[in-house]
């Protein structure tokens, strides 16, 4: 029985470039919105940054004071972020032969 030559690789996989994908663009897309917001909402939860109402309906005042709760989603939505934009090198490292 013959033997069959290898599969030659890619153009993008021979420069030691990885493919982009749809999925991989999504998820950095998506890594970097979450990552950005959640240091927006760690700040403002923090009273360390003050933005004022952009669309109001009623009387609007900006909200002054540090928040808890914003500074807490702002944590979850950075690390999120993060985790996004780092988890294929964590998870993918394992797979690599």
């Amino acid at each position: 029985m013959p033997r069959s030559a290898p599969p030659t690789p890619s153009p993008a996989r021979a420069e030691g470039r990885p493919v982009a994908t749809w999925r991989r663009v999504a998820r950095i897309g998506v890594g970097v919105a979450l990552t950005l917001l959640g240091l927006l909402w760690v700040l403002q939860g923090a009273d360390l940054v003050r933005i004022e109402p952009v669309g109001c309906v009623a009387e609007c005042e900006p909200v002054t004071g540090g928040s808890p709760a914003w500074l807490t989603i702002g944590v979850i939505a950075l690390l999120g972020g993060l985790f996004l934009l780092g988890a294929p090198r964590l998870l993918g490292a394992g797979r690599r032969r």
